[in-house]
């Protein structure tokens, strides 16, 4: 398993890379989907809806047939740069003075798909993060960087914002040389556990957030005095929250990293298009009414992660304690050690002393001390150091 549940260091350095990773592509994500200086009066979301929804259905099959754990190099790179080469097309395609019809649909086309793998290699970016404490940390930055880099594109001038919005893309290329590795599973876990409703929130949350956007009113500010209402804060905490629980979800359950990336996608695609059909089919709600609903959905969100997220990772957990028994006792197992020997392995391993041996397994010192002699000699060690190293080594290996 990679992400260390009980960790308390923060690797600043990782978290600080990969937040601002991630706050240039969500804020780039920001630019393409919302009515922004970048897209303002040329599309509209709803255009981008249904071929993004289309697309994450297929990324969901295709990735699962394919069998990948994680995105493919070259997938990667090939999305940064057709992403900034579109972009570029967006910003020219307006001065031209006869541009053919049929590039504008290409162009919109290209970035809605562009949008969709560019939420998944974010994703991706963020499972870089080796334990909980550092993924908090980055997805904090993430949230104050995006706002710092909004404040930014709105006090620069127009054609240096079209420039760097155009370069945002560029980002998804950081860590392509040194993708996530592929984690090591916990093993089958139970259907209880694959069904329950932390397994299956964040596909939920999913939803419930891309519900918000084409129901309630996040857009992009025009204006300094708009940034904290435009998109909704409520709204960008909900979506980071419900990313972090989909990423501790992903290290856990018996599924390729990459589907289950694809699944939340696929999620938050089924909520915006849910909402299109919503507002197309009920025009007349009134437009209060449906901020008061998405402040309702952010705040569900909210509950939702609490509620769920410690269920879930007690659950990892547990299971990957079970695991770490199992495979401790198949190592000693391999070695000659008897029952009793391999749980006086365990205790010593845990850095138990003889005398909180003999206390713990209701034994006299002596029989603990003939243990411990006999599983020195059984593994060809000479010293706890050595024990703990022996184990280490072959239990990495697993």
């Amino acid at each position: 398993m990679q992400i260390n549940l009980r960790a308390h260091g923060v690797n600043r350095m990782q978290a600080a890379k990969i937040a601002l990773a991630d706050a240039i592509i969500w804020l780039w994500l920001h630019q393409a989907n919302y009515d922004s200086l970048f897209t303002a009066s040329f599309i509209e979301p709803a255009m981008l809806a249904l071929p993004s929804f289309v697309l994450s259905g297929a990324l969901v099959i295709g990735i699962t047939w394919a069998r990948w754990d994680r995105i493919p190099r070259t997938l990667r790179v090939g999305t940064a740069l057709a992403a900034a080469a579109v972009g570029l097309g967006l910003t020219l395609l307006p001065q031209l003075p006869a541009a053919p019809e049929f590039a504008h649909a290409a162009l919109v086309l290209g970035l809605a798909v562009l949008c969709g793998f560019a939420a998944l290699l974010r994703l991706e970016t963020l499972a870089k993060c080796d334990d909980f404490s550092t993924l908090s940390v980055a997805l904090s930055g993430s949230l104050l960087l995006f706002y710092l880099l909004n404040l930014v594109l709105l006090l620069v001038p127009r054609p240096v914002y079209d420039f760097l919005v155009v370069m945002a893309p560029l980002a998804m290329l950081f860590g392509t040389n040194t993708p996530a590795p592929s984690c090591k599973r916990l093993g089958p876990l139970p259907k209880k556990v694959r069904l329950s409703p932390p397994s299956i929130a964040p596909c939920l949350t999913g939803a419930a957030t891309g519900l918000v956007v084409a129901l309630g009113t996040v857009s992009m500010a025009t204006s300094p005095g708009q940034l904290f209402a435009h998109p909704a804060p409520l709204f960008l905490i909900s979506q980071l929250l419900f990313i972090m629980l989909g990423v501790i979800t992903a290290f856990g359950i018996d599924l390729r990293k990459a589907s289950y990336f694809a699944l939340l996608n696929f999620s938050w695609g089924f909520g915006i298009v849910a909402g299109t059909l919503v507002r197309d089919q009920f025009p007349l709600i009134p437009e209060a009414f449906l901020v008061d609903l998405s402040s309702f959905v952010c705040l569900l969100t909210l509950v939702g992660f609490f509620a769920f997220s410690g269920v879930w990772i007690n659950t990892l957990g547990r299971t990957a304690s079970m695991g770490q028994e199992m495979a401790l006792e198949e190592v000693a197992q391999e070695a000659g050690l008897t029952k009793r020997e391999t749980e006086v392995t365990a205790l010593l391993l845990e850095g138990r002393s003889l005398r909180i041996v003999q206390q713990e397994l209701f034994i006299s010192e002596g029989t603990a001390r003939t243990h411990a002699k006999r599983i020195y000699a059984k593994l060809g060690v000479h010293s706890k150091q050595e024990l703990i190293d022996y184990f280490k080594r072959h239990l990495a290996e697993r």
